[in-house]
């Protein structure tokens, strides 16, 4: 015997639409799963949290990118919270922040890899 799917209203349509268009946690989500989903963004927050704190140098080398291009993706995962930074005279050390995001990856992710 099948089983009939159940037969959703026009009112309850209506107001999970509503629901998801007002939801800025999925807007969220979704802005940064496209940022982290950039393979050198992804490499950086993957170096950030086993090594800690990095330079913008030392990230350009193990990256094999100029350092402006190094530069450009970090200010975009800072602009979300994604990094800190901190100054020592001349050169700028990157960390990964507590932000639930990192965590996620953290747990989820990265724990798969060892480089």
């Amino acid at each position: 015997m099948r089983v009939k799917p159940q037969s959703i209203s026009s009112k309850e349509m209506s107001q999970i639409r509503q629901s998801l268009e007002e939801s800025s946690e999925i807007e969220e989500a979704a802005e940064l799963y496209s940022l982290a989903g950039n393979t050198t963004r992804l490499k950086l927050l993957y170096l950030l949290d086993n090594m800690k704190e990095l330079c913008v140098c030392d990230l350009a080398e193990m990256l094999g990118i100029s350092v402006s291009g190094v530069c450009q993706h970090l200010a975009k995962l800072k602009a979300y919270g994604l990094v800190a930074s901190r100054r020592d005279a001349q050169s700028i050390y990157y960390r990964l922040t507590d932000r639930a995001f990192n965590r996620q990856l953290r747990q989820d992710f990265f724990k798969q890899f060892q480089v």
